[in-house]
């Protein structure tokens, strides 16, 4: 690739009456000429409404430069546009960087060709990769046959060549060649090569100002598999319903095109989306019915423009198992339990060392802190009369004042609604809780690139499942595994479940992303610019609102799914609710039967220990 010099170019021209051919041709192949006239004028012509800002000039090497009759047209061009700047690039073996780095828009691409199948044109379609809705001109010198009528080898020539750059998706061209012809494709509703060598204007060379194109009928084929609740067909097995179904539906509507299910071609029954993929980036489809969230740039094929954005996210089964008798536990936090229970111990010291009887009551001390915190102070202790016992009172009634209120209040608010039981909501808690994740290929690959995120033992807890297997589990919520979803597909799964007093599922905030939500579109799509428009406009106008809830009641109606309601009344807490309170009461009635049986034989067994004692002194006196 390179920039070329006037000086440098008046030896190296092609238009040329003479030696225009590099390279001998066989002698019954004619190489012919196009006229530098016409072809500076159709420029112009177009420049004069453009304003173009750059010229890229791709010449074959089948054209041979040195020709002196080229000096007057690259002259006459230079003279025309002495301020635009110019790309010429003739070798096959150009640079790696696209031309879209080098050139400002709007710019005109000439290709100067021999043919469909010179090298020049494989190096165009590659440096303008991204680019191919430039305004192209192609300047064809044909060679022809001298034994085969020239007009019928001219148009050959012409349609192969227009042929091939509907194929690698220039969508803005007009093909120059000899006897000042001019022509263009037109490919709705079906391709094919128009003469406008009388007719043309320089408004048929764009389709700039308009929302959309008119296909006139154009038909896109697609494969449609079920992939719920995106993609799936009513009961008639011809109707299409789905949320990117619905898209893509008023998106023909929005071109003027018409769509063919080819999925009876094909050798998969089920929606196998690396698959799919792979036959956009063969070329057998243009554009798929179904979207997909895009990973990371897990694919090999261009996407369009985005229709949302996904996190991607776990789906687990909601968690319903609480013991109730853990509430009167759980009321308070465990920092607050311990709390209290240093309060206990603090206010034991005080009382004890401020308390004015003798001798002091160190267990009495606990019983007070013990009263005082549950608001139920003992009155024998209240009557001291000392100032400072007095404070530590009024400390105590305050303390046990908040504690015991905020400790009923919170237990009163259990017997109205009962906690939310603790979720699965981290790596550590599926891992714990041993939950299989069900993923497909192309989703555990994702995993493996995110080691820092996805650890090797929850990797082991992650069962990779053909895509029929995994919808079977996640469309009818199977609460036996779990499940990795964007945001989008969880909406409508969501909506399911919203008439429950407790979910079947609920995501967790174990998530990647965000990602793009988008179709599968090849880079130079002549739908691009079309369907980018049709997404701002739906998104603009909120439709994607619409389709979602008639996605929803299209699924609901045919039974592609189950509306789960509840229909059970709430029941009441049962005595379980109070277990831990009748353990601990019943544990103290044991300890302090105990302690009583202890303190009503402790005076037999002090005196039975002063006659044992009395009777070994004796022993000792008798012995000595």
């Amino acid at each position: 690739m390179g920039n070329w010099t006037m000086d440098n170019l008046q030896a190296e021209l092609f238009f040329s009456q003479h030696s225009t051919v590099r390279l001998e041709m066989p002698p019954e192949m004619e190489l012919h000429i196009i006229n530098n006239s016409f072809v500076l004028d159709v420029i112009w012509r177009i420049n004069r409404s453009k304003k173009f800002k750059n010229f890229i000039f791709y010449i074959s090497e089948q054209l041979n430069l040195n020709n002196p009759g080229g000096t007057e047209f690259f002259q006459n061009f230079f003279s025309t546009f002495p301020l635009v700047p110019r790309i010429f690039v003739r070798h096959h073996d150009y640079s790696p960087v696209l031309i879209r780095d080098l050139i400002s828009t709007p710019a005109l691409v000439m290709v100067c060709t021999t043919g469909h199948d010179d090298p020049i044109m494989e190096v165009a379609a590659q440096s303008l990769r991204g680019m191919r809705w430039l305004k192209t001109v192609f300047i064809l010198f044909p060679g022809l046959r001298r034994d085969i009528d020239k007009r019928d080898a001219l148009w050959g020539n012409v349609k192969s060549v227009l042929d091939w750059t509907w194929s690698k998706q220039f969508t803005s061209t007009l093909l120059l060649t000899i006897e000042n012809s001019l022509f263009a494709l037109n490919p709705y509703p079906t391709p094919r090569v128009e003469n406008k060598t009388h007719s043309w204007r320089v408004n048929d060379f764009s389709n700039e100002g308009r929302n959309a194109i008119n296909t006139k009928g154009y038909q896109i084929r697609t494969p449609v598999l079920n992939d719920m609740p995106r993609v799936f067909k009513g009961t008639d097995q011809r109707t299409v319903y789905g949320t990117s179904a619905s898209f893509f539906k008023d998106f023909l509507e929005f071109i003027n095109a018409t769509m063919l299910d080819t999925s009876g071609n094909l050798t998969i029954k089920s929606f196998e989306l690396p698959y799919l993929l792979e036959l956009v980036t063969q070329g057998v489809y243009e554009t798929l019915i179904h979207s997909f969230t895009d990973l990371s740039g897990n694919y090999s094929v261009s996407i369009s423009h985005p229709i949302g954005i996904n996190d991607w996210c776990i789906m687990v089964p909601y968690s319903n198992e609480q013991q109730q008798e853990l509430y009167v536990r759980e009321a308070l936090q465990n920092n607050v339990w311990l709390l209290l229970f240093l309060a206990v111990i603090y206010m034991t010291f005080a009382v004890w060392l401020c308390s004015p009887r003798r001798p002091r009551d160190l267990s009495g001390a606990m019983l007070q802190c013990i009263c005082s915190i549950t608001n139920n102070p003992p009155l024998s202790i209240i009557q001291e009369s000392t100032l400072r016992m007095r404070f530590l009172y009024l400390i105590f009634f305050i303390m046990g004042l908040n504690c015991s209120n905020m400790y009923i209040s919170k237990m009163a608010s259990y017997l109205t609604s009962s906690p939310t039981p603790r979720q699965l909501n981290t790596l550590q808690d599926i891992v714990d809780a041993d939950l299989r994740i069900l993923v497909q290929a192309y989703e555990y690959d994702r995993l493996l690139r995110s080691p820092e995120t996805y650890s090797s033992r929850f990797m082991q807890q992650v069962e990779v499942v053909s895509a029929e297997i995994l919808q079977s589990h996640r469309d009818t919520l199977n609460a036996s595994f779990g499940f990795f979803v964007p945001t989008d597909r969880w909406d409508f799964i969501n909506m399911q479940q919203r008439h429950l007093n407790h979910p079947n599922f609920r995501l967790t905030d174990i998530c990647s992303g965000p990602f793009y939500h988008v179709f599968p579109m090849h880079l130079d799509s002549h739908l691009r610019s079309s369907h980018q428009n049709f997404i701002l406009i739906a998104q603009q106008a909120g439709l994607e609102v619409h389709w979602k809830s008639q996605a929803f009641w299209e699924a609901l109606r045919m039974h592609h799914f189950q509306l789960f309601v509840d229909d059970e009344e709430p029941t009441p807490l049962s005595m379980s609710f109070l277990a831990s309170v009748m353990r601990t009461w019943c544990l103290g009635l044991l300890l302090a039967g105990f302690a009583f049986a202890l303190e009503m034989k402790w005076s037999g067994y002090a005196i039975l220990i002063l006659q044992l004692k009395e009777i070994w002194r004796q022993f000792s006196r008798g012995k000595n």
